[in-house]
Parts: structure tokens; C-alpha cells; sequence
């Protein structure tokens, strides 16, 4: 039996905390269809196995779990406790999606739209669908497919043509002790979520835009781009990295950083040498690379033991015009700038700015990094700032 799906209508969830959708679409004239074809789809997602033979490229669900085919085979990937995956009626236009979501929500979404069964048109237009794709794509006679909304029909287009131009670059093999060396993606490494545009499900947020996709995690992304590759340099004029993030620090492993010295809003000796002292946690300091030949060339890293991103800080000062100044300053243009690569003692990296600074105001600031200078990264979007930031004068200036 061989699958056919389009991958950009996949939208896999990581958990059952989502808030419950409106089932209140702005025109409901196509909920009831699309009601009957996930109906008609989850009936025919339970004659597969993992076993069965499939279109590369192509997704489906494969005993409650979500199902990408890579090589003619399935790779099954578990949808977490309590989750199932299931074709769902979208909400907000015509077509469905594949989904990771609890049963009770499968059930609702489904009843919401009206839908009691697979209708016969439901049920021949997902096989007439299945029928085309299989034999666009020269495979055997195929059983399923999922109806591409209207509004993402380009991006879900260019998500399935790059599937088939870059299936030949995803290895099923599962030994890793060469993968460093390999050209071909690990099909154990392939982000499934990736390939969702973030807008196929619910009431997106104002000003929310859909994301690009990708079903080989875009291990070419910088081929679609006018620019030279970072390739471990600092590119003045900008660049294209290849490198991929890496190990994301979980949340209670994000950095934090207060100065303690200078204090804010104190006043320091105009012209004269002082200290930076900026208390660090949960950065373990010391790890740097050459930025002239490294710079951005490997992903973030975490201790093994304590899961800590191993890597350094920065402290910058700019100037400013005044303490109430609002207007945004030049990133190109500071008064100090200084690298903290040692080792923290008993918490705090320490850096001399000798000779002081002139007359004025300054705003002072860290800049946590990993070992290749990116900024650090952590498990979460909300999150309370993972550097410091003070005011302060040097002596001369009136407030």
C-alpha cells in the first residue's frame, strides 16, 4: 500500500497543553467536506503498518504515531504520552491536516464540523487525489492523501518539489560512527516540524506570518541565497551559515549575568583604569574559539554533566548622549569592547578597561555567547533576559 501525501500541510504538536481552538471558522460552507475526508483518512491510516510500502516524501499516520517516508519506508516518530496522530478538518479554510493531538480534541474537531462519516465524494476525492500523485510520482496505485488548503497551495508545492530533489540526500542508515564525515542527512535526524508553515491550524496572531519550510532541514538553505558562506569568518558585508544551531540549553540551564561592577548609575574617575565585574551562572566560562577562523563554524554545545552551554561573555560600553536618551545607538560604534574568555572565579569574570574612558555617559552591557560566538541559546521564547545591562557617568558630566 503506498501513501501520498503533500508535506506542508503537516502541523505535529509537541503537547496536549495547546489552548482549544474556536470551532467557529469565518465561512463554515467547506467544514462539513473536510470533516468527511479526515474521517476518511484516519479510516484509511489504520490499514498501514510500518511496514508498508510509501512515496518518498510523503507523511501519514502508522499506529498513533506520525509517519515520514524516507527510502520507501516509513520512520515513525512517537507523538508523546497521551498524544495520538490523526487527520484533523482545518478550521479556517478548505483541506486538513496531520496532526499529533489528544483523542478527545480529534474527536471534537471532528464532530464540530458536522461531519458523521466518510461521504462518498469525501472518500473518492481522497482516492482520486491519492491516484494522481502516485502516478505523477510512478509508484503503484496509492490509498491516501491530504487535500492542500487553498491558501498555502505555493509553499506546499515548493515544500514537496524540494522533498523529491533532496530525498536522495537522507540516509536511513543507522550507524552514527562515520556521520560526521557523511554527506547525506541521517533520516533519524529529520524535523518533521520543519515542515509546517505555523498557520495551517486555529486563529493565527495578528501579524503572524508563515514560516518557511523545509523537508530536509534545510541542509541547502544557503543555495537559495545571494551570499558568500560564513565559512568561520567574520563577513562584514553578511553571509550565509551552514552551520546548524546545536545543543538548545534547557530551562534550568539558562545563563544569567549581573554586573557587579561598576554599579548602576554610579559614577566612575573620568581617564582613569577601572574594573568590570559581571557575575555569571549557569555558563560554564572558559570555552572560545578563533573568531577570525571559527566564527559561527559549529553548533552550540552543553556540558555533558550539568547540561550548562560551554562558552564566555563580553562586556560593551557605548557611549550615550545623555541617561534619558531614547534614540537607538550604532551597534558599529562603541567605546569599549572586551572578550571575557577566562575561566569565572568564584562566579565572576573580571576585565580592566585601562586608561578609563573620557568625560560622559556610557551604558554598559554583556554579551553572553557560546564557544563559536553565537548568542546563547535556550529552550524556551519567554524568558527573562540572559545578559545585563547598566547607566553610568564618568566624572565630569552633570546629570
Amino acid at each position: 500500500m503506498v501513501y501520498a501525501a503533500v508535506l506542508a500541510t503537516v502541523a505535529l504538536f509537541a503537547s496536549s497543553t495547546l489552548a482549544r481552538p474556536s470551532y467557529l471558522p469565518r465561512d463554515s460552507s467547506f467544514l462539513q467536506l473536510n470533516g468527511e475526508e479526515a474521517i476518511a483518512l484516519n479510516a484509511q491510516f489504520k490499514t498501514l503498518t510500518a511496514t508498508s510500502s510509501c512515496t518518498d516524501g510523503t507523511s501519514a499516520c502508522v499506529n498513533g504515531e506520525f509517519a515520514q517516508c524516507v527510502s520507501g519506508n516509513f520512520v515513525l516518530t512517537s507523538c508523546g504520552s497521551g498524544l495520538t496522530c490523526a487527520a484533523l478538518p482545518l478550521v479556517n479554510s478548505a483541506g486538513t491536516s496531520i496532526t499529533c493531538a489528544t483523542q478527545q480534541d480529534v474527536d471534537e474537531r471532528i464532530a464540530a464540523s458536522g461531519a458523521t462519516s466518510a461521504s462518498d465524494s469525501s472518500s473518492s476525492a481522497v482516492a482520486s487525489a491519492s491516484s494522481a500523485v502516485a502516478s505523477a510520482s510512478s509508484t503503484k496505485a496509492a490509498t491516501c492523501t491530504v487535500t492542500v488548503p487553498a491558501a498555502k497551495a505555493t509553499a506546499s508545492s515548493a515544500t514537496a518539489s524540494a522533498a523529491s530533489s533532496t530525498a536522495s540526500a537522507v540516509s536511513t542508515s543507522t550507524n552514527t560512527s562515520d556521520a560526521q564525515s557523511s554527506l547525506t542527512l541521517l533520516s533519524s535526524l529529520v524535523n518533521t516540524g520543519f515542515q509546517q508553515v505555523g498557520t495551517e491550524e486555529f486563529s493565527p496572531e495578528a501579524g503572524e506570518i508563515a514560516s518557511a519550510t523545509s523537508a530536509n532541514n534545510f541542509i541547502n538553505f544557503c543555495a537559495t541565497v545571494n551570499l558568500p558562506l560564513t565559512n568561520g569568518t567574520q563577513v562584514q558585508g553578511g553571509s550565509c551559515n551552514a552551520a546548524p544551531m546545536g545543543v538548545i540549553a534547557s530551562t534550568n540551564n539558562m545563563p544569567s549575568a549581573k554586573f557587579v561592577h561598576p554599579p548602576n548609575l554610579g559614577t566612575v574617575p573620568a581617564n582613569t583604569t577601572f574594573s568590570v565585574v559581571l557575575a555569571v551562572e549557569r555558563l560554564q566560562t572558559g570555552h572560545f574559539v578563533n573568531p577570525d577562523t571559527n566564527f559561527f563554524a559549529a553548533p552550540q554545545t552543553v556540558n555533558a554533566t550539568t547540561g550548562d552551554i560551554l562558552g564566555h561573555s563580553h562586556v560593551v560600553i557605548e557611549r550615550l548622549a545623555a541617561l534619558n536618551q531614547t534614540t537607538p545607538t550604532n551597534p558599529g560604534t562603541f567605546a569599549f569592547f572586551k572578550g571575557l574568555n577566562d575561566v569565572a572565579v568564584n562566579g565572576t569574570l573580571t576585565a580592566e578597561v585601562t586608561n578609563g574612558l573620557p568625560s560622559g555617559v556610557y551604558r554598559m552591557a554583556s554579551i553572553n555567547a557560546a564557544a563559536n560566538h553565537q548568542p546563547v541559546l535556550v529552550a524556551v521564547a519567554q524568558h527573562g533576559t540572559l545578559d545585563d545591562m547598566l547607566h553610568r557617568r564618568m566624572n565630569g558630566l552633570g546629570a
